[in-house]
């Protein structure tokens, strides 16, 4: 489907900058609930966001791991999270407010991940808002992507505008961002939408257990080099949302 061609090459640009070095995987999925690594937070599958069936890739390092969603109408939505701490892309001030960190990290999504996209030709803040009466307090932006496809051969993705919009908030030491691609910009639709999947999730989720890591293994073996030789390791150490 061109639609989810396009999103895909898109998406997995900017997620090999944002997690430079890890290993992609189908994500852990158990019923209508997807258990992300390090027991980061729980998403229940079976809201309205989704259109029919879910498709997911996932990838993760030490400082944090990003969850892609495809759904049966080819739209696509991300959850990434990212340990405060020690996470690359989040150079905070000692006792920086929260709005101070989501503003930081949006700014090195901006400046590290989208810009230095290749085909993308440049990328500003359409719309920026903090949402107060959210719980926790919560950054909304959609981020207009100027796409030139010339700048890759062989691509199927065509050039134009594009919307991404990032919803970020804090809880505990992880900073959550959540991201959606419309085809226009629609600000509030945009924002319901992102709302939605944030009320999905269940924060922290649970570390998954030796059944989840046994199933891990199985399609690591499946996708590691080397063949099924060998022992693949976890991906993620675990955080420690609160």
């Amino acid at each position: 489907m061109k639609i989810i061609k396009t999103a895909a090459f898109l998406l997995s640009t900017l997620t090999v900058t944002l997690l430079a070095g890890c290993q992609g995987m189908q994500g852990d999925r158990e019923g209508d609930y997807y258990f992300s690594p390090a027991g980061a937070y729980i998403l229940d599958l079976s809201i309205n966001t989704f259109r029919g069936e879910v498709v997911l890739d996932e990838r993760c390092d030490r400082n944090g791991g990003s969850a892609t969603f495809w759904d049966g109408s080819g739209r696509l939505f991300r959850v990434d999270y990212l340990n405060v701490q020690n996470h690359p892309m989040i150079q905070a001030p000692r006792f920086a407010s929260d709005l101070t960190l989501l503003n930081l990290t949006l700014n090195s999504y901006l400046r590290d991940v989208v810009a230095k996209a290749p085909m993308i030709t440049s990328a500003e803040a359409s719309y920026r808002e903090f949402i107060e009466d959210a719980d926790p307090k919560a950054l909304f932006a959609i981020i207009g992507i100027n796409v030139d496809a010339a700048q890759v051969k062989d691509s199927d993705v065509e050039s134009g505008t594009y919307y991404y919009g990032f919803l970020l908030f804090k809880r505990g030491d992880l900073i959550y961002v959540l991201q959606h691609r419309q085809p226009v910009l629609m600000p509030e639709k945009m924002k319901a939408v992102l709302l939605n999947l944030a009320a999905g999730m269940e924060i922290p989720g649970r570390v998954r257990d030796d059944t989840d890591l046994e199933k891990l293994r199985r399609i690591l073996k499946k996708m590691a080099p080397g063949g099924t030789d060998g022992d693949p390791v976890r991906l993620c150490e675990p955080a420690n949302p609160a």
